[in-house]
């Protein structure tokens, strides 16, 4: 996991859960123009022309307080940064019109704090914020997330409390990483971080302490209690993102039914997909399950792919994997995203010819996740979700560079072929059941996979869909959503980018 900010990350161990992540992101990061110092004397304080209009974005791109050396960073001010930001939410925030009139930018310490507030306040049907995905980090750490290579423990987690006493659950263990080697395994619990107390210490001194050790910005090893009865020392260690695992066929009575985890749309997920595919196009699988009950997402022609390789092509030819269209003021850039049927090498992708899958799902699924679920939908292909309720974003952004910091803003709504996309409450499941931590994914005892085998079989959902854990006394009702992966927001996107080879 990446490095959060302590404020952000305070925000989570304090047991605020954010509205995490992003959807579409149209990989088109730059300055934004060259910007001279010359524009610096020309633009009011609110980013106004002389004329009490907000002056183009690309007059103010790259004035800095603090230029960098070897950029296109020139001398400026922490008003001058502001002021770009306003008017890059002007000329390209999807519900531009329904941003405040009344901020003032001197009213916040930095032009991020600024960039918070510039969005929409509007809710959706069932009062969650439309807009929960606009958010900023450094350049350097976007650049880092976005590449494939992690450096941490290889742990993902799940949070159940959303106050003290917390419940921090492994969900994940990544095969060959610094938790893997110390034997660290799913369902365990943390309860205690370099010696102190996690599960009810909410001292500023303690939260501290556990973002250190659970967000390092040092190779130092740090020590993580788990289950109350063992301690694990590690030191965070670089390794490559394996995204696509635990490939496999299940015999059942009505036929065999392939399996895999997916947890991540990067560029490297293609040959992963296209192997997996080949296996179970090999075993003749009749039917697929997909796990991406983690999968917060990545770049769209990934999950266009994915999609494509899932049904037949009949189906998706000349269809539309996703309409994307842009606020009033660019409706030029509205464009159609086909199913992919080349890979990003050109080569013929492979299709299991299927027209029913079943997607396993959690909070934690989303972006380019729920773009697979929808634009299959789209084209007739029969979705069965088995979990909880998905993220729900329906809406997408071009990432923004400007003085060593990437902003993220919604700028454009996808839909399928037939048109829709109103999804930002999340895709509910067609059968509800729990995380289940006692179990390994893709063990046919393990809930989700359980419930959608049985599902599959029978077209009634169990009655009882309940996991067991060795958190099980903490659960709320062992509810089915009583979970949620704790991530950074680099971590849930969908990414709209041209191909390596296009």
């Amino acid at each position: 996991m990446k490095k959060l900010t302590f404020k952000l990350a305070k925000r989570i161990l304090a047991g605020v859960l954010w509205g995490l992540g992003v959807l579409t992101l149209l990989a088109a990061c730059g300055g934004g123009g060259g910007g001279g110092g010359g524009a610096a004397t020309a633009i009011s304080g609110g980013g106004m022309t002389g004329s009490g209009v907000l002056a183009p974005s690309a007059m103010l791109a790259n004035l800095c307080a603090s230029p960098r050396a070897n950029t296109l960073d020139s001398q400026g001010t922490l008003d001058n940064e502001k002021s770009y930001l306003r008017s890059f939410v002007d000329e390209t925030y999807l519900w531009y019109g329904d941003v405040p009139s009344n901020l003032v930018a001197a009213n916040y310490a930095t032009p991020q704090a600024y960039f918070d507030v510039l969005k929409t306040p509007a809710r959706t049907a069932s009062g969650k914020l439309v807009d929960q995905f606009h958010w900023s980090q450094t350049t350097a750490s976007w650049n880092a997330a976005s590449s494939g290579i992690a450096e941490d423990y290889g742990i993902q987690w799940v949070t159940q409390s959303i106050s003290t006493p917390r419940n921090w659950i492994v969900a994940e263990v990544v095969p060959g990483s610094p938790a893997d080697l110390a034997n660290v395994r799913r369902g365990d619990r943390l309860t205690s971080v370099d010696g102190v107390d996690f599960v009810n210490n909410n001292t500023s001194a303690a939260l501290a302490i556990y973002e250190e050790a659970l967000f390092p910005t040092l190779l130092l090893p740090h020590t993580l209690g788990l289950n109350g009865n063992a301690e694990f020392t590690m030191t965070p260690a670089k390794y490559d993102v394996v995204t696509v695992q635990n490939v496999k066929t299940i015999p059942t009575a009505s036929g065999t039914v392939g399996y895999f985890t997916f947890d991540s749309h990067i560029a490297k997920s293609e040959a992963e997909l296209v192997a997996a595919i080949n296996q179970l196009k090999a075993a003749n699988v009749t039917d697929l399950v997909i796990d991406m009950r983690y999968n917060g997402g990545g770049l769209l022609y990934i999950a266009s792919e994915l999609a494509y390789m899932v049904s037949k092509p009949a189906m998706t030819v000349g269809k539309t994997f996703e309409q994307l269209t842009y606020n009033d003021k660019l409706t030029s850039k509205n464009r159609a995203y086909p199913f992919y049927s080349f890979g990003a090498s050109n080569s013929p992708l492979p299709h299991l010819d299927l027209s029913h899958v079943t997607i396993l799902v959690t909070r934690s699924t989303a972006s380019a996740s729920e773009s697979v679920i929808n634009s299959l939908r789209g084209v007739d292909v029969a979705v069965d979700l088995i979990g909880a309720t998905t993220r729900g974003k329906p809406y997408g952004f071009v990432p923004q560079d400007n003085c060593g910091y990437t902003y993220f803003a919604i700028q454009f709504k996808g839909v399928n072929q037939k048109g829709f996309g109103d999804y930002a409450d999340g895709f509910a499941p067609t059968c509800p059941a729990a995380d289940d931590f006692a179990h390994a994914r893709g063990d046919t005892a393990e809930t989700l996979l359980s419930t959608a085998l049985s599902y599959r079989q029978t077209g009634v959902c169990p009655a009882s869909a309940v996991a067991t854990s060795p958190a099980a006394p903490l659960l709320s009702g062992n509810a089915p959503q009583s979970f949620e992966l704790v991530r950074p927001l680099t971590q849930e996107m969908r990414i709209l980018t041209e191909r390596p080879s296009l």
